[in-house]
């Protein structure tokens, strides 16, 4: 009787998968070209990672978005998971999946108002950021998280800083155990841009359906890499008359508000530095940071 030698191929998938889940997200990555069955493994295990990932519980993805002059008047924001995209409308039509369709995946989230009796912060149109109740902050926002845009007459365009960061929240109030950057990026809101999105969104109150095209035009991305964006609404506001006198040639002062929609999240990015932060704590490397609430 001959004896076939046991070797790693030859193990059952359940032993296969138990064991490859010992290693590192970006230790499977260099096997996956080992064979094609370990790929379909890995993926496998890979795409369960990153469900998990996007909701685990006691950490929270927090927003932090502002204009550059008022980053440290701006609050951050703790947001509310709301979902990942499905695999199989990814890969569409093909057989099988790939990495390239699991990078491609990406976890929503919201931005939510701070809960309690607290006061929060609002955008005053000439003064900057003011003090405000929640009650009154969420009846002129509608309950999402919102920026005002004012643009004077020779200004082209206003910049958002943005920084999405994975908490683990601490025992008290206002400590965070570890913190790790998921993405951080300059975008520029164009004047153009904002009077589009102001046109399409009284289009689409007429049909109450936004097409494709229109969901995505709403989505900034914080960086060239697309690991964030926001999916914003745009209103448009009260005409402003700060700044000098409009000389010919020049455009109208305008003001709009950006409610913050959404938040989107590449998910493959957001697993890696899920496994950095469980890193962190297990070695003990996370420094807590104390924050301003």
């Amino acid at each position: 009787m001959v004896e076939y030698p046991t070797t790693i191929g030859t193990l059952p998938n359940e032993i296969l998968m138990n064991v490859l889940c010992l290693f590192p997200t970006k230790s499977l990555l260099p096997l996956t070209l080992t064979s094609r069955r370990i790929h379909d493994v890995i993926l496998r295990i890979i795409h369960n990672r990153m469900l998990a990932a996007a909701n685990i519980p006691g950490h929270h993805v927090v927003l932090e978005c502002y204009h550059p002059s008022t980053k440290h008047s701006t609050p951050y924001y703790i947001c509310e998971y709301l979902g990942t995209d499905d695999l199989e409308t990814r890969a569409g039509l093909q057989d099988s999946c790939t990495l390239g369709h699991l990078r491609g995946l990406y976890s929503h989230f919201r931005p939510v108002q701070p809960e309690g009796d607290r006061k929060v912060w609002a955008v005053h149109p000439i003064s900057g950021w003011h003090a405000t109740t929640l009650d009154a902050f969420r009846e002129n926002t509608g309950g999402l998280v919102s920026q005002n845009v004012d643009l004077e007459s020779y200004e082209q365009f206003s910049q958002l800083q943005s920084v999405v960061n994975l908490v683990k929240v601490g025992p008290k109030k206002g400590l965070f155990q570890s913190c790790v950057t998921i993405g951080e990026g300059l975008t520029r809101v164009w004047r153009n841009w904002l009077g589009e999105q102001v046109k399409r969104n009284e289009s689409s109150n007429d049909s109450q359906l936004e097409s494709e095209d229109d969901s995505k035009t709403r989505l900034l991305w914080s960086s060239m890499d697309q690991h964030t964006g926001l999916r914003l609404h745009v209103t448009e506001g009260k005409e402003f008359t700060v700044g000098p006198t409009r000389r010919n040639g020049d455009d109208e002062n305008v003001s709009y508000t950006l409610q913050y929609e959404e938040l989107v999240v590449r998910t493959s990015q957001l697993l890696l530095q899920v496994e950095e932060s469980l890193s962190q704590e297990v070695n003990h490397e996370g420094k807590p940071m104390m924050t301003v609430s």
